[in-house]
């Protein structure tokens, strides 16, 4: 029997003025996924959201703009064995310069033309994509 692990992440449904929705590829990676990162010990959801979009995104935010969404759990998409817990927020960015940094190689603006092209990690596809495409039928 294979034992489970299990990652405790903190991860931004980050949208634009226009709707798009921003993921982000690692390094060695094929998959799409939201910004964020694992929780370190001691730190909040929040604060471990708030210092991964620092360090992958160069992106300071302030700690009242992020909402929170829920918690997901599913499959690690990079990771064998393991699962992610998932504490999600939504901000909605203005339109600034990101930089890619530490384990991130690439990000990429989904819009609702393209989201069907991109392979996207089980968390953004299972929580986050039905929230957004929701979003995007109410508008």
């Amino acid at each position: 029997m294979h034992t489970t692990k299990t990652i405790f992440l903190a991860s931004a449904m980050i949208t634009n003025a226009n709707g798009a929705l921003l993921t982000v590829r690692k390094k060695g990676s094929i998959y799409y996924m939201m910004a964020g990162g694992k929780i370190e010990q001691g730190e909040t959801p929040l604060e471990a959201l708030i210092r991964e979009l620092n360090e992958e995104l160069n992106l300071t935010i302030d700690p009242s703009i992020p909402t929170y969404l829920g918690v997901h759990q599913t499959q690690a998409v990079n990771e064998v064995n393991t699962r992610v817990h998932a504490t999600i927020f939504h901000l909605s960015l203005p339109e600034v310069p990101l930089v890619v940094q530490a384990e991130l190689e690439e990000l990429k603006w989904l819009t609702y033309d393209n989201y069907q092209q991109v392979p996207l990690a089980h968390l953004l596809e299972e929580f986050t994509l039905p929230l957004w495409l929701k979003n995007k039928k109410s508008q």
